[in-house]
């Protein structure tokens, strides 16, 4: 049976909570003491005739204003929630960006209660405790009291004096706690982010989500397609060790090509992942593909011994815009390594075709083993190669189109279609 927690080893724990809190109420009261001699030394020279009463209330208008400035600055802000997540255990966001007007008086509200109980408490320890001490002194018999004193405390007898004293005593630890709840209670409410900063702390979050989202669809398109051509030139290689070997030679350096430059974005990408997820993760593509990388694309998987024909665009891909080039590229390359994936020793057909404000990417594969369905219904549900250039296309206003179809010069093929609407010239 589990057994019930010692009640004595929870009391160092609060002790320690509450001195921590105590020590963020000190800095209060602190802070309020300097404000407080600030007023005495400004009614002390505005009360003597001798001094200029306009020059001493401009200085003291001017001191008001300053004092009155710091609650309002973001930076105090920042201070006063990292104290508070320090001392009192309270888990309000650190805020970044520029605040609201709201927030700032929020802010300012939550540094007057801050100074208003710190002063509370340092009051109690430099008025209660000396008072208190006084009398536990009177009631051992020590003449310290005096009988000029306007209080009746020499005229009480001991025992009251003792029970005075100790309620003294006993009153700055309970201030101490009271206070320290009313902080804590007051914490999120004052200093924590207000409708517009969540709101837009969740869109810099998703936006930074996306973003990663992004990178890891990135990985998976370059090191996905580089696992594949490596392992049909490990296959070429080893077919032609014998018989060719410059072949042999030529596939080994594809191989040691593809894997360094798929370990450089393994390696630049997962940094990126791995970075502080409140920072924003910026493009850092180093070349993005296109459709004029295609040829580059289809060039190294013909090294690998897979027939791939590829049916380009007249005149190149200049007038498309970029980010529609780039996601066909993508959508090519996870195709085609599907399709030597899925579908070795068939050919493969790249075709992309512009029309009617219309770009068309096609890649087509003969299915191997006729159209079974177990095999088409796996490959029709995808893994996450589809389903990412799916959600690329469609994110561009696309659409996707995969599955097995009749191929025109008879039989059945697999076909991974993806059409995207470009805008209208200007």
């Amino acid at each position: 049976m589990p057994t019930a927690p010692d009640p004595s080893s929870a009391r160092p724990r609060w002790g320690a909570r509450t001195a921590r809190a105590g020590v963020l109420l000190l800095l209060g009261g602190i802070v309020a003491a300097a404000y407080v001699l600030l007023a005495q030394a400004f009614v002390t020279m505005l009360s003597r005739p001798e001094n200029p009463f306009v020059a001493v209330a401009v200085l003291a208008a001017v001191t008001a204003v300053l004092g009155a400035v710091p609650p309002f600055l973001a930076s105090v802000r920042t201070l006063e929630v990292l104290a508070v997540r320090t001392f009192l255990d309270v888990d309000v966001p650190v805020p970044s960006g520029t605040p609201t007007p709201a927030t700032r008086w929020r802010a300012a509200c939550w540094y007057g209660l801050h100074l208003l109980l710190g002063g509370a408490v340092v009051g109690g320890l430099v008025i209660l405790i000396p008072v208190a001490l006084q009398l536990g002194l009177g009631a051992a018999g020590l003449d310290v009291l005096g009988d000029d004193s306007p209080l009746p405390w020499p005229s009480m007898p001991a025992p009251a004096l003792v029970a005075i004293a100790a309620a003294m005593v006993l009153a700055v630890p309970l201030v101490t706690v009271v206070s320290a709840a009313v902080l804590r209670q007051a914490a999120p409410a004052l200093l924590g982010p207000d409708q517009a900063e969540r709101i837009a702390e969740l869109e810099a979050g998703g936006r930074r989500l996306a973003e990663r989202s992004r990178l890891a669809q990135e990985l998976h398109d370059s090191v996905g397609h580089a696992l594949t051509v490596t392992t049909l030139q490990a296959a070429a290689a080893a077919r032609s060790l014998d018989r060719d070997p410059d072949a042999a030679r030529r596939a080994l350096t594809a191989i040691e090509e593809t894997g360094r430059s798929a370990l450089a974005d393994l390696d630049h990408v997962l940094g990126l992942l791995r970075a502080d997820p409140s920072t924003p993760v910026p493009d850092t593509r180093r070349t993005p593909g296109t459709l004029d990388d295609v040829p580059a694309l289809v060039a190294q998987v013909r090294a690998g011994g897979t027939d791939v024909a590829f049916d380009g665009l007249p005149g190149g891909q200049a007038a498309l815009p970029r980010a529609v080039s780039h996601e066909a590229y993508r959508v090519v390359q996870e195709a085609v390594t599907n399709a030597v994936r899925h579908a070795p020793g068939a050919a493969v057909a790249v075709r992309a075709t512009c029309d009617g404000g219309t770009l068309v990417v096609e890649v087509a594969n003969a299915l191997v083993g006729g159209t079974d369905g177990a095999r088409s219904r796996s490959r029709t549900a995808g893994g996450r190669g589809v389903t990412g250039i799916r959600a690329r296309v469609e994110a561009l206003g696309g659409r996707l189109g995969v599955g097995p179809e009749p191929d025109p010069a008879g039989g059945a093929r697999w076909a991974v279609r993806a059409t995207f609407r470009l805008p209208e010239a200007p």
